[in-house]
């Protein structure tokens, strides 16, 4: 048997447990596949066959994404985005996430917010006073009305959707001309810092950090200008490929994929301690469930 730590599961299949389980067994039939055919032993491989062609027909996303290769590669530029937003629409019925690590987005309200995700939260993992302020910022600019207008009982309903942490482009910023003049800082931005997915220590860096949006703020960037950001070139490598109905793809980097397994450390210790918590003793005991 293939080694299930090391078995390839889309992205979307870490956040649905139906969805990896059906991935795993398509790996490892793959793998059982492979084997009879080594051993020259037809029959085993046959079925084998069609055993992954029925899991790959019942996976709800996997036949929606290869159905969009294929109208790509038939130049049917229309068809494919129609699929796309099929594949959108069952993405988001299933609550998964609508972009993906390496994909360029923009921000719907702010023309010059756009940059590359670099991670994927399924809810708002932030604490409550920067969800308060963060929502009614984007709230307000997304309606037009004050942030100081904005009620907080939406912030929870706010909270409930897919978040990314975005790498900005700093192209045509104050930032960029003032690093140009030797004066740039991360205060610098055409966004508000409470954006912010963390705080910087200016004296240390210059750099400004990503930017933590919510998905309803975000959509497909098709500017085929590059993303500009000191670290970029850190996290992903050169190569990066255009979709006419997805945009730009960056393909993450060794440095970015030890990052989000740290990221994803550190959110599996976070809830363990907060589960702790709130099962545990004033005197400090606690209990496992």
């Amino acid at each position: 048997k293939p080694n299930l730590q090391d078995t390839w599961v889309s992205p979307w299949a870490e956040a649905h447990y139906k969805i990896r389980q059906q991935e795993i067994e398509i790996e490892q039939c793959r793998f059982l596949l492979q084997q009879a055919v080594d051993a020259e032993d037809y029959g085993e491989a046959q079925g084998l066959q069609t055993r992954i062609e029925r899991l790959q027909a019942a996976h709800p996303l996997l036949w929606r994404e290869e159905r969009i290769e294929e109208a790509l590669a038939d130049g049917n530029f229309v068809l494919a985005n129609i699929f796309q937003k099929d594949l959108d629409v069952v993405k988001a019925n299933l609550g998964l996430p609508k972009y993906a690590t390496g994909q360029v987005v923009k921000h719907r309200h702010r023309p010059l917010l756009r940059g590359v995700v670099i991670d994927v939260d399924l809810l708002c993992i932030k604490p409550e006073d920067w969800a308060i302020s963060a929502s009614c910022l984007e709230r307000a600019v997304a309606t037009g009305a004050p942030p100081e207008e904005c009620l907080v009982e939406g912030v929870t309903r706010w909270r409930k959707q897919p978040f990314y942490v975005v790498l900005p482009d700093l192209a045509e910023t104050p930032w960029e001309k003032g690093v140009k003049e030797g004066a740039g800082t991360p205060d610098d931005l055409p966004w508000p810092h409470e954006l912010s997915s963390w705080q910087v220590n200016y004296r240390m860096s210059k750099t400004p950090p990503p930017v933590y949006l919510a998905e309803d703020a975000l959509e497909v960037d098709f500017d085929s200008r590059s993303v500009i950001h000191p670290e970029l070139n850190l996290l992903f490598k050169p190569e990066y490929e255009d979709y006419e109905h997805r945009g730009r793809y960056y393909q993450p980097g060794p440095r970015l994929r030890l990052w989000q397994q740290q990221q994803a450390s550190a959110k599996q210790e976070a809830k363990r301690e907060k589960r702790f918590q709130r099962i545990g003793l004033a005197d400090g005991t606690f209990f496992l469930a």
